[in-house]
């Protein structure tokens, strides 16, 4: 016997439905497993990126620091040179600062020259490069003019005055700036940056007077790397190639650490998102065996007379994979396109490290392959049961329904608590290492969404079951809702069940990743006190007028582990971080106590004895305790540890307009630096994922949801013009579907959002990364999601609704009869 496999492909052309849903499950099954495989890579990369921010771009590949006699410089660079010479190498040299006559005013003044230095200087005032660079700190001091010479005429001729190079520092200057940023706090008020001399033989052959200990940088210049890869390659090249060198002084390797974060991230991320993805997978399976039941069923007929002509399961099988393995193969390709085209949208960057396609095809053809098998297998057994032994009944599907799946998912959930009350991470190994996420930890709130769900749909098959017993013909449209739900009780669950998956997944995911990047930003800005900080001497009693409004001058005392701050009252709330509580201004003027501070008088410097009745729970830069204290409490500022400027504005306004008002300022350091970010962003990066996770499962309960709809055209248009004929008007009639697709959407959007909250909630304030730091993370506002959600499943009820009703007022009820 011949059978028709040839004609099969072309057979599934007349269920164009079945093929469209068969594509749309295969390409989100596709772009789940291919995002995962993309993202997990892409947040190596991103965790390169965000530690190269941190850290100095120029001074990423090994270097070399060293210092040798003047007299001795230029042997040292040629020595250098001859010793790696399949780089170029980017020297700067610095003598250390000395009393240069300029024919002024006597000056403090360090001479330096770096290949390339004047081209990365903003000039004031000439520009050639044949001469000297002064600053114009020391021009200021001493009256240098263009054209002038230093040291007798000992010293090239001046030819430009350029503008002192001040904190940020540009990335050119960053690997310098011990060097290049003088401490005009701690030394000689005239102590200023370097005098940078034209050439290396001018700067070897400096007077005597100038030179004495040289400072020698050996810099690599090297493209940033923006993978794992590429920069565990510039460190491994990085170090053989200073070896020869290595004797030379100090060796400095920043990169070290920050390659073993990026790639414990990289690692951390895929374990954390492994188990969501799993049960995505498992979802979309299903999904396909769904498809092929449905096809199944549509082509009773022609299988059974397949069957009847000598064709067995596994041969309907094989006809099934080849009228839908098309659209699976298609689908799955699709998804890997879609998931690459949309990495910007879920990835935490768009830069793969080479591979990872591959990787990602690979895990798209081993999912298009299961779906492929799930077919057959589905066809077969399909086959099996309805021609071969249809007296078992459902006998294998009962006893999977029957089992609690639900009290399973609830004792893993437990275990997972259990984790989750050590904060879901594991202790680092090393002083500034990433600590290793805890994958079971960061499963409770999914598990906690997954128990509901699990236990919804048992609780709506029951309620189904006996919804037979239900009489509200009072309200037909009511009491029509009940019974086409009845009617499809397998269907309503499925959607139930990936309906509260979904909403509960986006729920958690995008309450912890917005927990996380909000306790990012808020312990930073309590650490450090304000968005940007410098310090300043303790003479400065005013802000320059372009600063008012924006900053504050602060006091900082320490003794042993006790902690006092003095804040000027009328302008701390200008430039200070936010606290996270409704702090009255009228406290400020009084002595206060913060968090656990002690319960009795204490003395520290600078500062009258302390014993304040007002409290506050926490406060910028002491965290949970210490004490605050007016600045007119404070007798001599002189006695006072330190003191700052804290500012609202970026640190680059900041020393911009200190410097233009002549303010001495050091130690510039900003919010966005101050905390070690990535373990926040690890959790943030596998919860930004979830949140995708569960978009792709509300589209997967959208489609189910109307594709239950279509598959039962028939049945609601004979329903529904029967009861129309019996004086159902239509608008009781859209009101009877709006109930029913409405409650179904209902139930999943409110017990997937309660699910989502209480997982969330539990977890939110224990995930945290820098528990020392305050505040403790907390759960987002969550109207915004609860609108967005709503607004959506009301679009897909009504569109869902529409495609119902119009079925039935397009129907010919004598066609439909005899059909």
């Amino acid at each position: 016997m011949q059978v028709p496999w040839r004609s099969a492909p072309r057979a599934a052309l007349s269920s164009p439905l079945t093929l469209l849903v068969s594509l749309v499950t295969a390409l989100l099954l596709g772009f789940v497993v291919a995002a995962a495989v993309m993202h997990s890579a892409a947040s190596g990369s991103a965790a390169v990126d965000y530690q190269q921010d941190r850290l100095c771009a120029e001074a990423l590949h090994p270097s070399v620091e060293s210092a040798v006699d003047h007299r001795q410089v230029a042997d040292a660079v040629d020595a250098v040179n001859g010793l790696v010479p399949d780089h170029p190498t980017l020297i700067g040299s610095y003598t250390r600062e000395r009393r240069t006559d300029f024919g002024g005013a006597p000056t403090l003044a360090k001479f330096g020259y770096r290949e390339g230095a004047t081209d990365h200087l903003e000039v004031l005032q000439g520009g050639a490069k044949d001469g000297l660079w002064v600053p114009k700190s020391i021009a200021d001091t001493v009256g240098v003019q263009v054209g002038g010479r230093g040291m007798g005429g000992r010293l090239p001729p001046v030819t430009a005055i350029y503008e002192d190079v001040r904190d940020p520092l540009p990335e050119w200057w960053c690997s310098e700036r011990h060097f290049v940023v003088p401490n005009v706090l701690d030394r000689d008020e005239l102590a200023t940056t370097v005098v940078w001399m034209p050439s290396f033989e001018s700067f070897a052959a400096l007077p005597e007077e100038v030179g004495g200990p040289t400072d020698l940088t050996v810099r690599f210049p090297a493209a940033q790397p923006r993978t794992v890869d590429e920069a565990r390659a510039l460190l491994t090249e990085g170090t053989a190639r200073i070896e020869p060198i290595r004797d030379f002084g100090r060796v400095t390797s920043p990169l070290v650490l920050p390659v073993e974060n990026a790639a414990q991230t990289a690692v951390n991320v895929r374990s954390a998102i492994l188990g969501l993805v799993l049960i995505s997978v498992l979802i979309g399976l299903a999904g396909v065996a769904t498809v092929t039941v449905q096809w199944a069923q549509r082509r009773h007929q022609e299988l059974r007379l397949l069957w009847v002509r000598g064709a067995g399961p596994a041969a309907l099988g094989g006809r099934a994979v080849l009228e839908l393995g098309l659209p699976l193969v298609v689908g799955g390709t699709a998804g890997l396109g879609v998931a690459r085209l949309l990495l910007p949208v879920y990835a935490p960057s768009v830069v793969l490290p080479p591979g990872t396609g591959t990787g990602a095809a690979l895990a798209v053809l081993a999912v298009v392959a299961l779906g492929l098998a799930v077919t057959a297998v589905t066809a077969a057994f399909r086959a099996h049961r309805s021609f071969q032994a249809a007296a078992r009944g459902h006998r294998v599907r009962r006893v999977l329904v029957a089992l609690p799946w639900e009290l399973v998912t609830a004792g893993l959930a437990v275990r997972a608590w259990d984790r989750v009350q050590n904060s879901g991470l594991a202790t680092t190994e090393r002083v500034g290492g990433l600590p290793r996420i805890d994958a079971a930890a960061l499963a409770f709130p999914l598990l906690v969404v997954l128990t509901a769900a699990l236990l919804t749909t048992r609780l709506a098959r029951w309620a189904l079951a006996a919804s037979h017993r239900a009489s509200l013909w009072s309200k037909p449209a009511a009491q029509l809702a009940i019974r086409r739900l009845a009617a499809a009780a397998g269907p309503v669950t499925g959607v139930l069940l990936v309906g509260v998956l979904a909403v509960g997944t986006i729920a958690v995911g995008t309450a912890i990743a917005d927990s996380q990047r909000t306790a990012l930003e808020d312990k930073s800005g309590m650490f450090t006190g304000a968005n940007s900080v410098v310090q300043v001497r303790p003479d400065l009693t005013e802000l320059p007028e372009s600063l008012r409004g924006t900053a504050t001058i602060v006091g900082f005392v320490k003794l042993q582990e006790r902690t006092a701050l003095v804040v000027d009252p009328r302008t701390f709330r200008d430039g200070a971080h936010p606290v996270p509580f409704d702090l009255d201004p009228a406290l400020l003027t009084e002595p206060l106590r913060v968090g656990d501070a002690p319960d009795r008088e204490v003395t520290l410097p600078g500062l009258p004895p302390l014993d304040p009745d007002a409290r506050v729970p926490s406060f910028p830069k002491l965290g949970e305790s210490g004490w605050v204290v007016p600045v007119d409490r404070v007798e001599d500022r002189e006695d006072v540890g330190s003191w700052y400027v804290w500012s609202s504005r970026p640190l680059g306004e900041l020393t911009g307009a200190l410097a233009t008002a002549e303010v001495p300022y050091r130690h510039g350091t900003e919010k966005a630096r101050a905390v070690q970010g990535l373990p926040f962003l690890t959790i943030r990066w596998t919860f930004g994922f979830v949140t995708a996770i569960g978009v792709v499962l509300a589209l997967v309960a959208s489609i189910a949801l109307l594709m239950a709809v279509e598959v039962r055209r028939r049945q609601n248009a004979v329903s529904g013009a029967f009861s129309t004929r019996m004086g159902l008007r239509p608008a009781a009639l859209l009101r009877s579907h709006l109930l029913e697709l409405g409650s179904l959407a209902a139930a999943a959007v409110a017990i997937g959002l309660s699910a989502g909250a209480a997982g969330s909630g539990f977890t939110v304030p224990r995930l945290d990364p820098a528990p020392r730091l305050t505040p403790v993370p907390e759960v987002p506002d969550p109207v915004p999601l609860i609108v967005v959600t709503v607004g959506g499943s009301a679009l897909v009820v009504l569109v869902a609704a529409w495609v119902a009703v119009r079925s039935v007022r397009s129907a010919k009820i004598g066609e439909l009869i005899r059909g």
